[in-house]
């Protein structure tokens, strides 16, 4: 319970902290407007009367007219100022939205990697919150002042009501329970599904998004895979509407019947009205059309106040889910500009162990490099490569061991590390963008010179690419540019090469498979002007061609999270071990 009232009391600090200054402004006026229905009630039994009074002195005709103003007044009062509350609510609801989703998004950018694998089931919480609890939350925030109001004129048309009669407003109130109970209920097991049936919600997707992507659809139209899918599809979904019909129903019969209860409860109110009447003559006419009109706001606001009440509730469970999640751990990066100028990497009895694995993606890994080097990184698939860029980089932190740069552990200053790196993954974006901010991208506060920016995409042979181009460096590609200027693989790996190597102040280079997509002849380009390209940075290259380790100073040879071999490739071959076997099975492939 002290969880869901910080959170109820978090959102309403959300909420304000979020309103547009003129949405402040009409939710203090709705204080004042909360009184509406009650002068409304009030004036229409005085206007009832006045009306009443009329066919036996004709004389007070303008009195009446002038209380059919003031009646009409506050109609158009409340109606003007509920369309601007209608207005307010909107865009404090897009803005509340467009919150959650960049705080979300934020998110992703801020955790440790290991999350984005799935430590602690956080894709599952994370696609929960971004398909159900950052809705709910935002809905919940929204209605929250309009909660306040509601007690107001609650309290205001419960006072009128009950002067005529207590029992009217009693009657009133209890016919609204079953109804709110109902919500309440259904808002559980609806809570209690969602999270039930996450995995296989996502399952779901799975199967449906297969159909969406380029990729998946190449191998799908191929093989003809379309019926299996189909088939997986209808499995899961068919589960799922299964289960959802059958609450579905019970819950139209319920509320079915709530409603009857509800609305046949006006039969009593006018009974006891006209009761009072037969009993006091003199409060007349005006008294019961007052306690009519007024019943009828009474039981709408008492139901919207009473759902609204259990809606928060409720959903204060989706907010917690969403405060939760951003309580989720993260990286520590100070906002200091420094870099490193020189790069002393060194690895000491580093072990490092992905989540849900008991596999050792590194085993008392011992690596020492020195400044200005040439490293190229081999082995077979698994067998620790990228997972030692990841911690290089700060993206992992070992769990046991020291990852050091000159001494200082890589994750107490990562900004600092980050900045003194420039990477390209094997898996590296693609932006939808200028071909000029795909490039500056790795180092958007240098200040840009086309020249020396076109001189490190001719050794890349990123300018083939850019002179191919009608606006050259500022046309727009990606699969979203009007005139459809997307790129190959290839090309798109020459811009992120470039991209890499753009960063000004890196002092390594970390280069994950940086021609997998290249021809041979874009290949052997790169390797012609690697010495240009990197200078006296120290270089670390990871592949799985071979090719590479020519223009290197020394090769690593990872093994089961280990450096098996280490040398130059004439030590190497001496040994005739991993590195020899994996050269002299890629020399058959040009024979």
């Amino acid at each position: 319970m002290t969880r869901k009232i910080k959170a109820f009391f978090r959102a309403i600090s959300l909420s304000v902290k979020l309103k547009s200054p003129i949405s402040f402004i009409v939710s203090i006026l709705g204080f004042a407007a909360a009184f509406l229905p009650m002068l409304m009630s009030l004036r229409l039994a005085d206007f009832t009367d006045k009306a009443s009074a009329l066919f036996g002195n004709p004389d007070i005709l303008k009195t009446v007219m002038l209380s059919f103003a003031f009646l009409a007044l506050l109609y158009i009062v409340q109606l003007l100022f509920g369309f601007v509350q209608n207005c307010c609510a909107n865009e404090d609801s897009a803005r509340i939205n467009r919150y959650l989703k960049e705080s979300m998004m934020r998110l992703l950018t801020e955790i440790p990697l290991e999350y984005i694998e799935n430590h602690g089931d956080f894709r599952e919480k994370m696609d929960f919150v971004r398909g159900h609890a950052a809705p709910k939350a935002a809905g919940s925030i929204s209605i929250i002042f309009g909660w306040i109001y509601n007690i107001i004129s609650f309290i205001s048309v419960t006072f009128i009501i009950s002067v005529v009669n207590p029992w009217i407003t009693v009657l009133l109130i209890v016919t609204c329970i079953p109804a709110v109970i109902l919500s309440m209920i259904q808002k559980d097991e609806t809570y209690r599904s969602r999270t039930k049936w996450m995995k296989e919600g996502r399952l779901t997707l799975h199967y449906s998004d297969k159909c969406r992507t380029n990729d998946s659809m190449k191998e799908i139209r191929y093989f003809g895979l379309y019926p299996y899918l189909k088939a997986k599809w209808r499995s899961l979904i068919g589960n799922y509407v299964k289960k959802k019909n059958k609450v579905t129903r019970k819950h139209v019969i319920y509320n079915g019947i709530a409603d009857l209860l509800r609305n046949g409860v006006y039969l009593a109110v006018v009974l006891l009205t006209a009761l009072e009447i037969y009993n006091n003559p003199e409060k007349g006419l005006g008294t019961f059309m007052l306690v009519v009109s007024a019943a009828g706001q009474l039981q709408g606001i008492t139901t919207t106040l009473l759902v609204n009440a259990v809606s928060i509730f409720s959903d204060l469970r989706y907010i917690e889910d969403f405060f939760d999640l951003m309580g989720t751990q993260k990286e520590i990066i100070n906002d200091s500009s420094e870099f490193y100028t020189r790069a002393e990497i060194e690895f000491k009895d580093v072990d490092f162990v992905y989540p849900g694995s008991e596999y050792k993606a590194l085993d008392k890994l011992n690596v020492s490099i020195k400044q200005g080097e040439k490293i190229a990184i081999v082995g077979a698939n698994g067998s620790g490569k990228s997972t030692f860029v990841n911690l290089l980089c700060g993206l992992y932190k070992p769990q046991s061991g020291n990852a050091t740069i000159n001494g200082n552990e890589i994750t107490q200053d990562l900004a600092k590390a980050r900045r003194s790196l420039s990477v390209i993954f094997q898996n590296f974006c693609t932006y939808q963008d200028t071909l000029r901010n795909n490039i500056a991208l790795s180092d958007p506060d240098r200040a840009m010179e086309d020249d020396e920016l076109l001189k490190i995409a001719r050794q890349t042979g990123a300018d083939e690419v850019i002179s191919e181009q009608d606006e050259g460096l500022d046309e727009m590609i990606g699969l979203f540019s009007e005139e459809g200027k997307n790129l190959s693989g290839g090309q798109w790996q020459k811009i992120a090469v470039t991209r890499a190597l753009f960063r000004k102040n890196a002092c390594v280079y970390i280069l994950d498979e940086p021609t997998a997509a290249l021809d041979p002849v874009a290949e052997a380009n790169i390797y012609r002007n690697f010495k240009n390209l990197t200078g006296n940075k120290t270089t670390i290259l990871i592949s799985h061609r071979l090719g590479v380790t020519s223009i290197v100073d020394r090769i690593l040879v990872f093994d089961n999270g280990r450096i098996a071999e280490d040398g130059n490739h004439s030590d190497l071959m001496g040994q005739n071990g991993i590195y020899a076997r994996m050269y002299q099975a890629q020399a058959k492939w040009y024979i």
